[in-house]
């Protein structure tokens, strides 16, 4: 089989630039929104606590909640050609490759997301802390740095490391799970994500319940030794980062699959 049938890079920067011109003018309204967004939320938040109690830390709490709840919501909405008939049609039958239609969404949609979205950030951050800056000199620390943040987590013991990987790994079977579920609902994708996300989770929660009270764990006291339950936090994040890449490498296959249910 010729190579370019699977992948070929022209074709791909064709399928990028029709994409990209179709979606222009909502990515310029989109990034303007979020600018503003930031923009007005740090202000606000900033007098409400107080501007001279204000600091790094408080602005990267605002970033980490505006990236997974945007990021989950935009990631989310992901093959929004799926939505309609006729946009799902022409979608389909663009002249291009599988692999170059799911490489194009996963690009867009989560490597470029996490890769722009602490950019724009620190930009609209930075803005907003030296336009407070001029109105109140009060506010000192209105200049902000991922520095502090990204050093701090990345720079701890070795027998910490395992969380580390627990929460990359999390973090990215959140994105995955939404992506998967933009491959393969048409119609409300993220809301029908969220809801089966919901009910694995309280499944799950039953069954552990349930297993510790056949078990009765109090009584013999097996949370204390860790017989049933896993007792140091590093070995259950170890368990947790295995068990998540499973789960996104299933989530990607899954899809995947979708995508190519769908050319069928």
């Amino acid at each position: 089989m010729d190579s370019n049938d699977i992948f070929s890079v022209k074709r791909f920067l064709m399928l990028f630039r029709q994409s990209l011109t179709i979606n222009m003018k909502t990515i310029a309204i989109s990034v303007a929104g979020f600018f503003g967004l930031v923009f007005i939320l740090l202000i606000y938040l900033q007098l409400t606590t107080g501007l001279s109690g204000w600091d790094n830390k408080d602005s990267f709490r605002v970033f980490v909640f505006l990236f997974f709840a945007i990021g989950l919501i935009y990631v989310g909405m992901a093959f929004p050609s799926f939505r309609s008939k006729g946009k799902s049609i022409a979608f389909l039958m663009f002249p291009s490759s599988t692999l170059e239609k799911y490489l194009l969404e996963f690009i867009t949609r989560i490597i470029a997301f996490v890769v722009l979205m602490p950019l724009l950030f620190w930009i609209a951050a930075n803005i907003e802390g030296a336009f407070i800056h001029l109105w109140s000199s009060s506010m000192k620390d209105h200049t902000f740095s991922f520095n502090e943040p990204v050093s701090k987590f990345f720079s701890r013991a070795p027998n910490e490391q395992w969380e580390i990987m627990a929460f990359i790994q999390g973090t990215i079977l959140a994105f995955l799970a939404v992506f998967a579920g933009g491959a393969y609902f048409s119609k409300s994708p993220f809301l029908k994500t969220m809801f089966i996300i919901m009910l694995t989770g309280f499944g799950i929660f039953l069954y552990i319940h349930l297993l510790g009270k056949a078990f009765d764990i109090d009584t013999y006291g097996y949370r204390r030794t860790g017989i049933l339950f896993i007792k140091h936090g590093n070995v259950g994040a170890g368990a947790f980062s295995v068990l998540a890449m499973i789960a996104n490498l299933s989530l990607l296959a899954i899809s995947w699959f979708s995508l190519k249910e769908k050319e069928v």
